[in-house]
């Protein structure tokens, strides 16, 4: 699936996806953003224990939540609203509140992400992507110090960059920022020159957009 200047809203209970256009289907391609992907070359090995221990905070937010209103039988199915109840009335307390409530609020902002998009709304998506990497940062607690600096270093570019954010599973790995063509050149010099100044370590960028999924090709 995927088709160049659309990207996949993905539906992993089900599997069932849409094509969000980035602009809308009038939208020329010219008007539409890019996005610069940085690998910090960082990779903490904590992250590979503490992945496990999500899914059991999860798994245990969730039994929390299902206790108050039973049809809750995955963090998908609840709201902010029932996250929000639960923490008042039924002991969702703690790590397990912060797991909670970045998984529901990341999924809601995932489906007004792809609206935003659709709409061309850059600055919405923008301000979606921070929000994402907040949660992640405070309330998932699966970035790190290199990654927050290339997020920061992104974010506070100026004028060009709409937003950014961690992509992946997190403890390392790499930033996603949706930036305007005319500025991701000097975006990326910028956060190779800067990066490599506050860690002392290279980061790698590139520029790509929403292209043709993998296909058969007949030779």
């Amino acid at each position: 699936a995927g088709c160049e200047g659309k990207l996949l809203l993905l539906d992993c209970r089900s599997l069932d996806y849409r094509e969000v256009s980035m602009g809308g289907e009038n939208a020329s391609s010219s008007d539409a953003p890019v996005l610069v992907i940085t690998n910090s070359n960082v990779k903490h090995d904590l992250g590979d224990g503490e992945y496990p221990v999500r899914v059991r905070q999860c798994k245990e937010a969730t039994d929390i939540l299902t206790e108050m209103n039973p049809s809750i039988q995955s963090l998908r199915d609840a709201t902010m609203k029932d996250v929000e109840a639960a923490a008042k009335s039924a002991g969702l307390e703690g790590v397990l509140l912060q797991r909670a409530r970045h998984v529901v609020s990341e999924n809601e902002r995932t489906v007004k992400t792809a609206d935003a998009l659709e709409k061309g709304d850059w600055e919405t998506v923008g301000k979606l992507m921070n929000a994402s990497h907040t949660s992640m940062r405070d309330d998932y607690e699966v970035s790190c110090e290199e990654i927050d600096v290339l997020v920061n270093l992104a974010q506070t570019f100026g004028d060009g960059v709409y937003g950014s954010r961690l992509t992946g599973g997190g403890f390392g790995g790499c930033t996603v920022t949706l930036v305007k063509k005319d500025s991701a050149q000097q975006l990326i010099e910028y956060l190779k020159t800067q990066y490599e100044a506050k860690t002392g370590t290279k980061c790698v960028c590139f520029e790509t957009a929403a292209a043709s999924g993998a296909k058969a090709i007949d030779l």
